[in-house]
């Protein structure tokens, strides 16, 4: 008896553009590699087409960057005393606020 093959089900997001975000023609140029890999995740279903699977991929890659930026400020403002000074005082005041519902 044989196994029935394992069939990975993806859902397949349609392109819609925002009326404020109009699309724009822009000529890229892969590496033939990453061209057939792309084909590849088009046929199986996995992306209604490359223009979608591209663009997803691009916004994450933005995503993961803005994320970056934020994660970097963050650490700076850490070493900064006059920042963690008011962050502490704050952090006390609120944890006071906190303690005002709580019943012993």
């Amino acid at each position: 008896m044989h196994a029935a093959p394992h069939t990975l089900i993806v859902p397949v997001r349609r392109r819609r553009s925002p009326v404020g975000d109009p699309l724009k023609k822009m000529t890229v140029q892969l590496s033939e590699s990453v061209v057939a890999q792309i084909k590849n995740v088009v046929e199986t279903g996995e992306a209604a087409s490359a223009n979608v699977f591209v663009e997803d991929a691009v916004r994450e890659k933005l995503r993961e960057r803005r994320r970056a930026k934020v994660y970097a400020a963050y650490e700076e403002a850490s070493r900064d005393p006059e920042y963690m000074a008011d962050l502490n005082a704050d952090m006390k005041a609120f944890d006071v606020t906190l303690s005002d519902g709580r019943h012993a």
